[in-house]
């Protein structure tokens, strides 16, 4: 996308550095109809982020709830085993340490689990956060290069 904002950039620059100068000054007519153009383009490529970090937003919803259905998953085999064996008359006491411990097992990969999703969406909107701040740097930097050619044309009018 900041490509694309460069090179839409670039046309506006090349419109007003191709105008036709006029006699007297620094001044340049400009085809109004190409640069508002230009600008609609620009104005139409930048919403793409926030249209990403809608994505991110959703991806981290489904992200959870699978992370959520997987450690329920994880803890109800947990739980039928534990009570399969704890049924067993003749291993009652090595079912009920058994279950104990694939309880806290279960629940241990549940937490990392949870945790690295949620590292994983964090890094997305990382992410997400740089591509905007790259996009608003591109914009700011167009648009005073452009505040810059227009200030140094209206100066050679005096």
């Amino acid at each position: 996308m900041d490509m694309q904002i460069e090179r839409v950039l670039d046309k506006l620059e090349e419109e007003i550095r191709a105008g036709k100068k006029a006699l007297f000054g620094n001044l340049r007519a400009v085809d109004d109809t190409k640069c508002l153009e230009y600008i609609a383009s620009i104005r139409n490529l930048l919403p793409s982020s926030i249209t990403e970090a809608r994505v991110i937003l959703q991806d981290k919803d489904n992200i959870i709830g699978d992370a959520h259905d997987k450690a329920r998953d994880i803890l109800n085999r947990a739980r039928a085993e534990a009570e399969q064996l704890i049924a067993e008359d003749r291993i009652v006491e090595e079912a009920r340490r058994r279950a104990s411990a694939i309880l806290d097992d279960a629940e241990r990969q549940a937490a990392d689990l949870s945790a690295n999703c949620y590292h994983g969406i964090m890094d997305m909107f990382d992410s997400a956060e740089a591509n905007l701040r790259d996009s608003l740097q591109n914009v700011d930097k167009g648009r005073r290069a452009l505040y810059n050619m227009m200030s140094d044309g209206s100066r050679g009018e005096r």
